[in-house]
């Protein structure tokens, strides 16, 4: 199976992926950050951090990058993740919004 390059991925979107501790990477969204995930929004880097910690925590996630599209500011990632969560490994993508180096909105899709 070939691997997904991440160096095709748009700052910071490959360090956000690759992470081996989620929570380390706060630093890549924009202090008003906004995130929409599970029907839940976490806006600001305080809430999304509490929401990276909580994923962690509870599903232990690791990912698999299948595809990636880029339209002017927005990246649209499919991956597969697998984790500590019922039916896992699971397919899934996310929309980001990137303005600059920093990630202003993630919504799982």
């Amino acid at each position: 199976m070939s691997q997904f390059d991440l160096a095709a991925l748009p700052a910071p979107l490959g360090d956000y992926f690759t992470a081996g501790d989620r929570r380390a990477i706060i630093g890549t969204f924009a202090p008003d950050a906004r995130v929409r995930d599970e029907g839940e929004d976490h806006v600001g880097t305080v809430a999304i951090a509490n929401w990276l910690d909580r994923v962690e925590t509870h599903y232990q996630p690791r990912y698999a990058i299948k595809d990636a599209k880029t339209a002017g500011d927005q990246t649209v990632v499919t991956f597969v993740v697998s984790g500590t969560f019922p039916g896992s490994p699971a397919t899934l993508r996310q929309q980001f919004v990137i303005a600059g180096d920093k990630i202003t909105s993630l919504v799982t899709l």
